[in-house]
């Protein structure tokens, strides 16, 4: 049995209450208490759509236990709620973060680093299972974004919207569960990992570099100096 589970819905979630009612029926028996968005909107009398994400991450820290649940908390969001919940986790002590359909960029607008910037330095471990047609970040995120070790990644055949068939909630829920009982083991989680052989293929000057001594590995460099340069990598993920 895991602490309480924070459910924390995107923008859209008269739409699509399906995710929430899907995670529920099959992830709610193994937490203590299951917290959605209909509690929250009544805990706290404020519809949480109605706010920005920086005020559901205010209005989550007033809810969040200061007791012996403290810390035990797994927080599970959609869209934005990934947001609030990633961001939630860099303030405060968490058990795990469980991401659905992560925004990683508005695709009508300009690329914003405060969507996605702190997932490099995360050290929570987090789940993130992001459609392979999201038009916020599909299977390229684990080339285009920075993701800290503590990061999991997973792909669905879905988009943005997160509708899968029973079956595919069937698989989600499984590796949800998996993921769970290797953070409560506390053994370390397979995240993404660093595209080596992509990197020096890219970037022969770091492969010669590296022959010379001046670096260890091509994500050493990239550490280093090759994120400052904009230097462009890959990320193997956890399918």
């Amino acid at each position: 049995m895991f602490g309480p589970a924070y459910f924390l819905s995107g923008d859209s979630f008269l739409k699509r209450s399906a995710v929430e009612d899907a995670a529920r029926r099959r992830l709610a028996p193994v937490f203590s208490k299951w917290i959605g968005r209909e509690e929250i909107k009544v805990r706290s009398e404020e519809s949480p759509s109605r706010l920005d994400v920086s005020e559901r991450v205010a209005l989550l820290e007033k809810m969040a236990p200061a007791n012996e649940d403290a810390g035990q908390e797994v927080l599970i969001g959609r869209s934005s709620g990934g947001r609030v919940a990633t961001l939630f986790a860099m303030r405060r002590p968490v058990k795990a973060v469980i991401c659905f359909a992560y925004p990683f960029r508005h695709p009508n607008s300009v690329l914003e680093p405060i969507r996605f910037s702190h997932l490099a330095e995360i050290t929570v471990p987090t789940l993130i299972f992001q459609g392979t047609r999201d038009t916020y970040g599909a299977i390229e995120i684990t080339e285009n974004y920075a993701l800290s070790p503590a990061v999991t990644v997973g792909f669905v055949d879905t988009d943005h919207d997160f509708d899968l068939s029973p079956s595919q909630w069937d698989t989600v829920a499984q590796k949800v569960m998996k993921f769970l009982e290797t953070v409560q083991r506390r053994l370390p989680a397979k995240g993404a990992r660093f595209d080596e052989a992509f990197y020096l293929r890219t970037h022969p000057d770091v492969a010669a570099a590296i022959a010379a001594g001046e670096y260890v590995s091509g994500e050493h460099h990239f550490k280093l100096k090759g994120r400052r340069k904009g230097r462009r990598f890959r990320l193997l993920a956890d399918t």
